[in-house]
Parts: C-alpha cells; sequence; structure tokens
C-alpha cells in the first residue's frame, strides 16, 4: 500500500499509465483535482490570449491615432485667395438741394475680394439702394418721392487684425453711383430740381471704413460693415453713411 500510494502520488509527475492505481480512491480524488487544475488553466490560458490580442489592438489604434493629422480647431486659415460678401445695406443720405433734408435708403450690399497675400486684397463692391424722401411744399403738391441709388466700387484691402475667431480689415473703395430721383412722378414730366431734387444722374462715389468679421468656420463668418460713402450728385458732397450686416464665404488658396 505505501508503494502503491507512493506511485498514485507520482502519477501526474511520471505519466505511467497503473490500473490498479487509476482506480484507488485516491486516485479518482487526484484526476478530479487534475481535471479542475486542466480547466483554470485553459481559463487562464484563453483570458491571457485575450488580454494580448485587447493590447495590440489598442497598440495599433494608438499608432493609427499618432500618425493620423490632427484635426484642424482653427476658424480663420487667412490663407484664402477669394471671398464674397452679401447682406443687407443701409444708407443715411442727404437727398435735396438746399433744405438739407436726409433719407434712410435701405437696400442690398455685395463684395468681392481677391487676396493678393494673406494682409492685402482687391475688393469690388456694389450696393442698391431704395427709400423715400419728404418734399417741400411745392406747386404740384407733392409731399415725398421715391428715389434710389446704385454703387460700384473699387479699391484696396487691408487686413488690420488676423485672429482665429475675429478678422478687422479696413478699405478705401473708389468708383460711381447711379441715381434715381424721379421714379414716383416720372409720368408727370416733371423735372426733379424743380422738387429741390438732383436729378437722375451718374455721379463720383467713395467708401471709407472698415468691416468686422466674426468667423464661424474656415470659410464662412459673419460681417458688419461701416463705411463714410460720400457722393456728388450735382454741385456738392453728400455726407453718407452706410453699414451693412451679413454673410462671407471664403475659398481658394493663396499658397498650396
Amino acid at each position: 500500500m505505501v508503494g502503491r500510494d507512493r506511485v498514485s502520488l507520482n502519477l501526474p509527475l511520471s505519466g505511467w499509465f497503473r490500473p490498479a492505481a487509476l482506480f484507488s480512491g485516491n486516485a479518482f480524488s487526484r484526476m478530479g483535482w487534475l481535471i479542475r487544475v486542466s480547466s483554470v488553466e485553459r481559463f487562464l490560458r484563453l483570458s491571457l490570449s485575450f488580454v494580448f490580442v485587447v493590447l495590440a489592438v489598442s497598440q495599433v489604434s494608438a499608432q493609427v491615432t499618432a500618425t493620423a493629422p490632427p484635426l484642424s480647431t482653427d476658424l480663420a486659415t487667412y490663407n484664402n485667395r477669394w471671398d464674397a460678401y452679401g447682406g443687407f445695406g443701409y444708407a443715411h443720405f442727404q437727398t435735396t438741394l438746399g433744405v438739407n433734408l436726409k433719407s434712410n435708403l435701405y437696400g442690398f450690399k455685395g463684395q468681392a475680394t481677391g487676396w493678393l497675400s494673406p494682409v492685402v486684397g482687391l475688393t469690388a463692391g456694389i450696393g442698391d439702394y431704395v427709400g423715400s424722401v419728404p418734399l417741400p411744399t411745392n406747386a404740384y403738391n407733392i409731399n415725398s418721392a421715391n428715389i434710389s441709388e446704385a454703387l460700384f466700387l473699387f479699391g484696396p484691402e487691408v487686413r488690420l487684425l488676423r485672429d482665429s475667431k475675429w478678422t478687422i480689415d479696413a478699405h478705401l473703395l473708389l468708383g460711381g453711383t447711379y441715381g434715381s430721383f424721379d421714379s414716383s412722378f416720372k409720368s408727370a414730366n416733371i423735372e426733379p430740381n424743380v422738387l429741390r431734387l438732383y436729378n437722375n444722374q451718374l455721379a463720383f462715389a467713395m467708401a471709407m471704413g472698415g468691416s468686422f468679421d466674426r468667423n464661424i468656420k474656415p470659410n464662412w463668418s459673419v460681417r458688419l460693415i461701416t463705411d463714410f460713402q460720400p457722393t456728388h450728385y450735382g454741385l456738392a458732397f453728400q455726407k453718407e453713411f452706410a453699414g451693412s450686416v451679413g454673410v462671407v464665404y471664403k475659398w481658394g488658396a493663396i499658397k498650396k
């Protein structure tokens, strides 16, 4: 029995097959223990394999993330070649001769800028405004007149502030304007100057001011424009203030 017990104790180590030892009570209990140990070993091996796979996948994912280009958080790169603006326009305009009456005009303003560098560009702008003006007492009993003006301007644009969120530009634009002052009484064959209005004409105009952009996306901004916008209808300058608010779209590249 002593020898048999010793052989049975050495069975897992020697690997010998002995029927007498196999069917002993100690052998059955030890085989059950071996089976349980084998199950635990398989579980541990599977667990370790799973851990190794997870670590390998995470390492590959980290390498891909490290080598991928970072997402840009800049709202403005200032490398765009072109930008186009469109928005609501307002002008405060002296519309009558001598009596110095003024009118608020409303309409559309548009601009397009080609940038020679991130700082300097050339801008072409248009503006179309309409409104009405009260008239002095006259023999025709016309109390007010509908008027309009269309501006076309061109000149340099300079960026004074280039920030990721904000942009400030300054410009000096020169050109012309066409004023129409007789649309509400054209059928009566009355000259506008009889009613102390300017006659319809093409005249000099300019815009000196700046724009303020709030950058929303790399290609989109919201813009506010303020201008001193004098015109020269008749024999005198009209001191006109103009403003506009709208959106800007940017595209193209200065440096590729």
